[in-house]
């Protein structure tokens, strides 16, 4: 089966795209791009009939709709048919927040039962319908800021391997500079393949680890 392309070609190019199936840890600080990378992601996987389920735990639902909408990536077309948001963040700034079509509001970073509960049932949906489905978090960080990291590293194991059981792709972006040493080494074992992103001389760079198609020196991000 042909990889999950993510928009950038040089990345597609050298990589032959996402692997489907596995758990993808995506590194970098704040002017990385790590967002501009999942937002071009989203738009590439849901052109080739991907589902997507995007779990928010720094922004609301509005923010991100609107931040795609700037972007000029047609994303209301997919709303609640092959795109579905689980909102981990509004319900702490605005209690009375309400579900939608599209959007499921949940109880804040802390319940991650909830969290996980959630998660499932919107992938056994669309697994239901015979849908590709892939798990992004924008972004983990979060999680870890709010709870106990161990919590958090048997969180994501349970998630990921019912979501590999079930033919779902993960991905979670984690900020580097919120996080001490030991931190990122262990999501970085919990994960299959890793994609590194920095900033450096004004362009953006990558590279790729875990995969049979590794890019392990940083190439630009084009």
């Amino acid at each position: 089966m042909e990889g999950i392309k993510t928009g950038f070609k040089s990345f597609d190019e050298s990589t032959g795209g996402l692997d489907y199936r596995k758990t993808y840890a995506l590194f970098g600080n704040k002017e990385s791009g790590k967002e501009q990378f999942l937002y071009n992601l989203v738009q590439s996987a849901l052109a080739s009939k991907n589902a997507i389920v995007y779990v928010l735990t720094s922004k609301s639902y509005s923010d991100l709709i609107n931040e795609f909408n700037v972007r000029n990536i047609p994303i209301n077309q997919y709303l609640g048919k092959d795109f579905k948001i689980l909102d981990d963040f509004s319900r702490t700034n605005s209690p009375n927040a309400m579900d939608n079509s599209y959007a499921k509001i949940l109880n804040g970073p802390l319940d991650l039962t909830g969290l996980s509960v959630s998660l499932s049932g919107v992938n056994s949906d669309f697994i239901k319908d015979a849908k590709t489905v892939i798990n992004i978090f924008d972004n983990l960080s979060n999680l870890l800021m709010y709870n106990n990291p161990l919590t958090v590293y048997r969180f994501l194991q349970f998630i990921c391997g019912k979501a590999k059981l079930a033919g779902v792709t993960t991905i979670f972006s984690v900020d580097t500079a919120m996080h001490t040493p030991d931190i990122i080494e262990t999501i970085k074992n919990l994960s299959d393949a890793i994609i590194d992103l920095k900033l450096e001389n004004g362009k953006r760079s990558f590279r790729l680890s875990g995969t049979s198609r590794e890019v392990l020196e940083f190439k630009e991000l084009e």
